[in-house]
């Protein structure tokens, strides 16, 4: 039967009994894809494009929004169901009542309504956009916003629009974004600004069906052109009682001798992790090759010893001799958002597939991958292997393995897989530490002759401001409260204190922790007026929890290099310029 000879009332009772079907749909943003996603739209103007209009449709019933419907068979069926919706319809389009349409919506917009409009209805060009939405803007001295949109799955009919309709159960995601200032906003903006938030949507829907729901952190540079970061694990909110035994077995590390339970279970953890890479070196677990180089950055212990800022040094380091760098990371999305501000022009990808990942990034232009703590990641072949050995665990810790210690294996055995090694940590540069770090290279010497090995510091910036009421702040950051969720809290609260002494309280979250849904208060009583001042590292994580409130300030951290730098930048700049092999290098596939 042809569908055109089908009433109208029965074709719109038709569309209203599979409606239910989009209650099984899932809204997401791209930038936060594990949180369900419903946006207000504001009293303006929003663009979208025609094809998207089933998904929006249902998201924003019942919100006082006015739309544009043309005046043929089809318009009259889509106005009838979406008046059931809740929607205000006005009648036209840029070939039939157009005019009419244009004054309904504008009555509609100065009457206290949102406006939504498909930019390129009702008949195409398929997302090129018209006139009426610039104009509208203009008419109503209104902002202009675009709404992005894309399906995990479903299917697109053969119209001129790929009208699409997402699968049940689908994840769709929506992105919602300012096209430009109010009344000064032209066709060609809102038009970059929507094909900008689909491409984010889209890229998010992309990742979803290829792996596991990524968490997308913010946009990179390849080439030139805007490139998402591929997310990987959000934020940990634990409770009190996992904060406490968190920091409690961190507490045991420092102890000469290891909790028993501890040392129980360090010794099951290192039976495991050294049966798994003694079946690497028989070659009975399979590595396999990026086609690229890769250039891992690892280290023995927990966390804290720098493998995410060096990552991103040699990522600079490769940018400015004319590579194009990725930096695979398996970490969390504040790392991620880490690596992203601090590499310009350098794709971020997150996920725990190594391989797939660094294959993808060579097959969208990178030349050289970097492996963000990949020293114990081996089915990734690497060309070069760098070791970071953390001078703060070697010295204040009782060297035992996890849980007991913060070792994953022991450093001695380690350096033979190093092709360079970097001593690094965030204590003060005292004639002690400097003695130890000497002797400490003397033994590498020893333990791994003729592997380039260098020494590095972190220092600390003066505090710069992260949000509006810090910017706001007049005269010197004063923040009460130094808060952290990071491995060695202790260290950047003795840095805090230093750089700050208006700093009262301190409060350790756990690693990659953020707190509670009932603690905002609390630590913005303990912050006082002059705010919160955290590390660069947290501030993805604190940011959308503290929202506009107090001011917020961040600790910047230097590397400062003591020796050999100029020899370990060598051997990685030599490795980045050779060739790698796709092909496995051994075991079985």
């Amino acid at each position: 039967m042809n569908a055109r000879r089908i009433p109208v009332g029965a074709a719109v009772g038709l569309l209203r009994t599979v409606l239910p079907v989009c209650r099984t749909w899932r809204f997401r943003h791209p930038d936060d894809p594990g949180r369900p996603y419903r946006p207000v739209l504001a009293h303006e103007i929003h663009a979208c494009w025609h094809e998207h209009l089933l998904p929006l449709a249902w998201l924003f019933a019942g919100q006082n929004v006015a739309t544009l419907a043309s005046r043929d068979r089809d318009g009259e069926i889509i106005s009838r169901l979406l008046r059931r919706m809740g929607y205000d319809v006005a009648r036209g389009s840029s070939t039939r009542g157009g005019q009419t349409g244009f004054r309904q919506l504008a009555r509609s917009l100065e009457g206290g309504l949102g406006v939504i409009l498909t930019g390129d209805g009702p008949r195409g060009p398929r997302r090129s956009l018209k006139e009426g939405t610039a104009r509208l803007a203009d008419h109503g001295r209104s902002a202009a916003s675009v709404v992005g949109v894309a399906a995990s799955a479903g299917w697109r009919l053969s119209s001129w629009d790929r009208f699409l309709i997402p699968a049940p159960g689908a994840t769709v995601f929506v992105s919602l974004a300012s096209a430009g200032p109010v009344a000064r906003v032209n066709r060609a903006q809102i038009e970059a600004a929507l094909d900008r938030e689909v491409a984010r949507c889209e890229q998010a829907a992309r990742e979803m069906r290829w792996a596991r729901p990524p968490r997308i952190v913010r946009p990179g540079l390849v080439d030139g052109r805007t490139d998402p970061v591929r997310g990987a694990r959000g934020s940990r909110r634990a409770g009190t009682a996992a904060s406490a035994l968190e920091n409690r077995i961190r507490a045991a590390w420092r102890r000469a001798r290891p909790n028993p339970a501890l040392g129980a279970a360090a010794r099951v953890f290192g039976f495991a992790h050294d049966a798994r890479h003694r079946l690497y070196d028989l070659r009975l677990l399979a590595v396999r090759g990026a086609g690229i180089p890769v250039i891992s950055v690892g280290g023995v212990t927990a966390g804290g010893s720098g493998k995410t800022p060096l990552s991103a040094l040699i990522a600079r380091t490769l940018g400015e001799a004319g590579h194009r760098p990725a930096i695979l990371a398996g970490g969390y999305a504040d790392e991620l958002a880490l690596l992203a501000d601090e590499t310009e022009g350098t794709s971020i990808w997150g996920h725990p597939d190594r391989v797939r990942t660094a294959r993808r990034a060579r097959a969208e232009g990178a030349t050289v991958a970097i492996l963000d703590d990949g020293f114990q990641h081996r089915r990734l072949r690497r060309d070069l292997d760098v070791l970071l050995l953390d001078r703060d665990a070697l010295r204040r810790t009782n060297g035992a393995r996890l849980p007991a210690g913060p070792f994953r294996e022991r450093w001695e055995w380690a350096v033979s897989r190093a092709d360079a090694i970097i001593s690094t940590g965030r204590e003060p540069w005292t004639a002690d530490v400097a003695r130890f770090d000497r002797d400490l290279r003397d033994r590498l010497d020893a333990l791994a002759p003729g592997v380039p090995t260098a020494s590095a510091a972190f220092g600390t910036g003066p505090p710069r401001p992260a949000n509006e009421s810090a910017h706001d702040w007049d005269g010197s950051p004063a923040p009460g409260l130094a808060l952290t969720g990071i491995m060695k809290p202790n260290l950047f609260f003795a840095r805090a204190c230093a750089r700050c002494p208006s700093v009262r309280e301190k409060r350790a979250l756990g690693d990659h922790g953020v707190p509670g849904p009932g603690e905002r208060a609390t630590l913005v009583r303990a912050a006082g007026p002059g705010g919160i001042l955290t590390t660069r590292k947290d501030l993805h994580r604190l940011r959308p929890f503290l929202g506009a409130g107090p001011p917020i300030w961040v600790l910047p951290e230097t590397i400062i290099w003591k020796a050999g730098w100029e020899e370990v930048r060598g051997v990685i700049l030599q490795v980045a310029s050779s060739r790698a092999t796709l092909e496995p290098d051994n075991g079985a596939s």
